[in-house]
């Protein structure tokens, strides 16, 4: 059983349990939800973890304590977990199924099976769709429950990128060891760092594919062959991800590569654009005058129809055709222009990461700088720094600070804007940290005015330099709230307030084509990893597909400036 699989079986004990309102289960709740949030973010395979060392393994694990290491335990071992059935049977089906839908939480499931009589989740969207009468539920609250719905549709065997890249670099590095093999590329909405991925789909060149086919076959990751013939085979990989190798013509690859690549629409838009100079596209080449060209890479495809090379995150219908024949393309941000984290979360609040280990992983990480931000007080659930608990941390930076002289450690918060869009932490405390970010981390179905208020209001404070995970979505949990994004975007323009592009895997937020319209108008954008292990501070590299995705150079990233122009930037520094 996977991580995030044993996550959601805790996330739905803590939703069943409040379902059944007992407020003694208060603390239970809490600690699943914690429990549930710090495995979905696991670095290692928790499976592997009790191969090595069994429970008491399970027990080292932040907040992971006896009670829930023996539910694991029990998960690992049968897949099944008794508890889970016990609570279950104590509520109607119905309800457990309908916490399954982003934004229906424990009250609304039990509306929803009460009042709708609604069996099943089917059942639920053809009445919530017939449904008249906003006294039993509201227009607005129907509608967010019907895009739920078709939200869990959509994702329904879907795989975070962050989860689907990895398989498909083992996979990649695994095929290029096979002799006579040619190149090797993962291609479709992976190569363009699509936010969410189907199956995994690669392309490789070679003189003997059927001997190619039979290597793949017989991989230590295979759990299942599906087909394989003399080029094709699919395979099930032992992570329960569908993987299709296809071995198809070098002489024809570049064109085969750009085919598969690119979205539909981009796709579709570059042979209308071809037709318009009297050629055809298609995935062996481009036909001009009766004579078929072919490519052996992409970069000639694009040249040979009078443009620049598209970058793959690029290829989605965007303006991305236009611009690479002006030769207007943007050079975009790379990793390597990051020069620190904005966003990590130490021990001093809901992080498991000493100060001292934070410090340590952003100079291996070649970082200028790394910025420790806490929350605030205001989320009790995240143990929130107060204003003396902030005095208290702020002595432990200068002092891991003393033996780390070649990374400044700066110091920051992650305040909290509350429901009626206050701040949860006094000024004169915020006005002696280095940058400050805020978000929204409760009420969020407000109207969208009432919201939009919320976040400019934050916005035009004279201490906040970025809004953190602006549209609050976590991708198949929870819908984006209501936001009058232009005027949230020119505002950030008009104050010089940032942006995040959240770079943790539920996340990923600003979602891309909202970063692209935010830099159009001229926002500027801070890619953080949010990060609260320490093998989070890896994850930026998913941060900055976004950033490219939204056609971001370095120019449009904060944290590509050197550490005294970032201070600088800053609006206790004007």
């Amino acid at each position: 059983m996977k991580n995030n699989e044993i996550a959601q079986i805790l996330f739905k004990i803590a939703k069943i349990l409040e379902i059944r309102g007992n407020e003694k289960n208060r603390f239970r709740i809490v600690a699943y939800e914690r429990a549930a949030q710090t495995i979905d973010n696991y670095p290692q395979d928790l499976a592997e973890v009790y191969l090595a060392g069994g429970r008491a393994a399970l027990d080292k694990i932040p907040d992971i304590g006896e009670s829930i290491a023996e539910k694991i335990e029990e998960l690992l071992k049968t897949n099944e977990l008794e508890y889970l059935k016990e609570i279950s049977q104590e509520i109607p089906k119905a309800e457990v199924d309908f916490l399954k839908i982003p934004g229906v939480g424990p009250k609304m499931a039990v509306k929803l099976a009460e009042e709708l009589k609604a069996k099943n989740i089917a059942d639920l969207k053809i009445k919530l769709e017939n449904l008249k009468d906003d006294k039993i539920i509201k227009e607005k609250t129907k509608n967010n429950i019907l895009r739920g719905i078709e939200v869990l549709t959509k994702l329904t065997g879907r795989l975070l990128i962050t989860e689907a890249l990895p398989i498909a670099e083992e996979v990649v590095v695994a095929i290029k060891k096979f002799p006579k093999i040619g190149k090797v590329d993962y291609v479709g909405s992976l190569r363009r760092m699509k936010e969410t991925i189907g199956d995994i789909d690669i392309v490789a060149t070679s003189d003997t594919p059927k001997d190619i086919i039979n290597r793949f076959t017989k991989l230590p990751f295979v759990h299942q062959v599906i087909t394989q013939g003399e080029r094709k085979s699919t395979i099930i990989h032992k992570q329960g991800v569908q993987v299709d190798l296809e071995i198809v013509s070098s002489e024809e690859y570049g064109s085969l590569l750009q085919h598969f690549t690119g979205s539909k629409e981009h796709n579709v838009a570059l042979r209308t654009y071809a037709q318009t100079k009297n050629m055809s596209v298609s995935e062996h080449g481009i036909k001009k005058s009766g004579k078929l060209y072919k490519f052996t890479n992409e970069k000639a495809v694009y040249e040979f129809l009078g443009m620049d090379e598209i970058t793959p995150e690029l290829r989605e219908d965007r303006g991305e055709i236009e611009a690479a024949l002006k030769h207007d393309l943007p050079k975009l941000v790379e990793l390597g222009d990051i020069r620190g984290d904005l966003h990590v979360h130490s021990n001093w609040s809901d992080g498991v990461m000493s100060i001292e280990e934070i410090a340590r992983t952003g100079e291996k990480l070649g970082y200028e700088y790394i910025v420790v931000s806490d929350h605030t007080v205001g989320l009790g659930i995240a143990h929130g720094l107060d204003e003396k608990r902030l005095e208290e941390r702020q002595e432990e930076i200068e002092k891991v600070q003393e033996n780390h002289p070649k990374i400044k450690i700066l110091s920051s918060v992650e305040v909290n804007i509350k429901a009626n869009g206050d701040l949860d932490i006094e000024d004169d405390m915020l006005s002696k940290l280095d940058i400050v970010t805020a978000s929204v981390h409760t009420s969020f179905a407000q109207p969208k005015e009432q919201m939009t208020d919320r976040i400019i209001g934050a916005i035009n404070h004279p201490h906040i330099d970025i809004i953190g995970h602006p549209s609050g979505r976590l991708i198949g949990a929870r819908e984006p709230y209501e936001v009058e994004w232009p005027l949230v975007f020119r505002t950030c323009v008009e104050t010089g307030t940032a942006l995040e592009i959240s770079a943790f895997p539920n996340r990923l937020d600003l979602a891309d084509y909202l970063v692209q319209e935010a830099k159009k108008i001229g926002c500027k954008f801070a890619v953080n990893t949010d990060s609260h292990q320490l093998p989070h501070l890896d994850l930026m590299r998913y941060g900055i597909s976004v950033a490219r995705r939204g056609w971001c150079e370095a120019k449009d990233i904060i944290n590509t400036k050197e550490l005294e122009s970032l201070l600088a930037w800053t609006k206790r520094s004007g």
